[in-house]
């Protein structure tokens, strides 16, 4: 018997229902679907809205930590995110 479905993690959800009972253990064997199959799939994405790909950058955005190059021994220049130079004590 041969089934196709869709791999999530370490669960594959088929397109048809097996004819056995819940719980029966079952061999699988794994094999990646053909190159147009992939092309389909993925000409046929989900539409995202303009909005939500905007609150994601902004949350991504907000959620951005300042870079500090620290020395050994303090005292030097170092730069900020923005470039700008500050003393390191």
């Amino acid at each position: 018997m041969s089934y196709k479905g869709v791999a999530n993690g370490r669960i594959i959800e088929l397109e048809e229902p097996l004819p056995y009972t819940e719980g029966q253990r079952v061999s699988v064997l794994i094999e990646p679907a053909s190159p147009m199959s992939i092309l389909k799939v993925l000409q046929n994405l989900p539409d995202i809205a303009a909005e939500d790909v905007d609150e994601l950058e902004g949350l991504i955005k907000s959620g951005k930590l300042p870079v500090r190059i620290q020395g050994e021994f303090g005292g030097e220049e170092a730069r900020d995110r923005h470039g700008k130079a500050f003393q390191i004590r």
